[in-house]
Formats: C-alpha cells, structure tokens, sequence
C-alpha cells in the first residue's frame, strides 16, 4: 500500500481490526503462480509474547494448492520457509466530493478503508492441535451458548480431516486506516453524516478515528 504516515497504524490497532475482521484472504506465490484462499483467522491469544501470531485452517485442497503439503522449500528456516500473505480487510467505501465543505470542496472522490497485509511465517499444524483449532473457531464465531464442535462424531472427524491447520507468525505487516484524515473538520463531519445512511459501519470507524 502507498506509504502516508497519516493513515498508518499500529500493532494494538491491527490486533483489534483482526478481532473486527476475521474474514481474510490468505495468499501465497508456489511455482504454479499465485493462489488466494478465504479463511476465518484469530488472534492467537496464548502467543502475545512473540508479536501477532494467527490461527486458521484450509481445505486440504485449497492447503496443497498454497504448496503448504509439499516438502518444506527451506528446511533450514523457521516452519521450513513456509510463507503466506494474510489480509485483513475492514470497513471501507466509496466518498463523494459533494460532500467536501470549504477548503476541501472541488478535490476529486477517494474511497475510505481499514486494511492490513501481513506477511507470515507458516507453521503446519499436527492433527490434535488442529482439532483444537477447529474447536476454537467454531466456539468464537458460535459464542456462548451456542453449538460446539463435537469431534467424537465420526462424520464430524471426518471432515476434519479435510483441513489443515496453520498458525501463521506475522513477520512484518503494512497496515492503514484511510478515515479523510487529510480533509478539514467540517469535512470530516460532513462525509460521516452522509456515510450514516448508506454506510454506517464505515461512518462509525470514522467517528472512531477522529
């Protein structure tokens, strides 16, 4: 992403926009050329020492097409040079300059976002803590009260033998929330008031931001 130090944020605010939006694409570049999967991704709470560290899992199929099945590239390196991007896409929408006020009037649209690219070490979970994984996820996204993943059913093992788990060390990240940071109070105010209607989310992580 285009580099401004006005819209750059930090690793705490990168956590919470993970907890915000745990719907992300992971990619990766084997030789074939590249490859771009949809997973659910949480923070790796029992990690927090060692920086952002994340917990997924694929489809067999989606893991073999990432290379992630295949003898490690570099057994010398951490989880054998295994790497994947993850990104993390929050709100975003388009704005208007109709709706730019005073010194800001007449500038050109622009489209408002939250987003997160973090580069990351792979490590290929065994079958047990994948289970664990799979556990976890269902019981996040369910909360409480909810139905929990019943691994002594055999149909449900046995589709669970259908993924990998990954836990995924985030080696480096490029992270921004672009909220019309640049534009003048009365701006600001007016683009959030329009957004209400069509876009409230978007409106409510401005109002967050200023």
């Amino acid at each position: 992403m285009q580099p401004n130090p006005q819209y750059r944020i930090d690793e705490p605010a990168v956590r919470a926009l993970i907890a915000r939006a745990p719907w992300m694409t992971l990619v990766s570049h084997p030789a074939d050329g590249p490859v771009a999967s949809p997973s659910p991704v949480l923070l790796d709470d029992e990690a927090d020492a060692e920086g952002i560290v994340l917990v997924t899992h694929l489809g067999r199929a989606d893991a073999r097409l990432h290379g992630l099945l295949a003898p490690a590239p570099d057994p010398e390196a951490p989880f054998g040079g295994r790497t994947l991007l993850a990104i993390c896409q929050g709100e975003h929408g388009y704005v208007s300059p109709s709706w730019y006020l005073g010194d800001d009037a007449g500038q050109v649209p622009t489209w408002n976002f939250e987003m997160a690219t973090m580069r990351c070490a792979v490590e290929v979970l065994e079958h047990e803590e994948n289970l664990a994984v799979l556990r976890r996820l269902v019981a996040h996204f369910e909360g409480p009260g909810g139905v929990e993943l019943d691994l002594s059913d055999d149909d449900t093992r046995g589709l669970a033998m259908g993924t990998v788990g990954l836990r995924l060390h985030v080696t480096s990240f490029d992270a921004k929330a672009k909220m019309s940071q640049n534009k003048g109070a009365a701006t600001r105010a007016s683009v959030i008031a329009h957004l209400e209607t069509g876009n409230p989310r978007l409106a409510a992580r401005m109002r967050a931001a200023s």
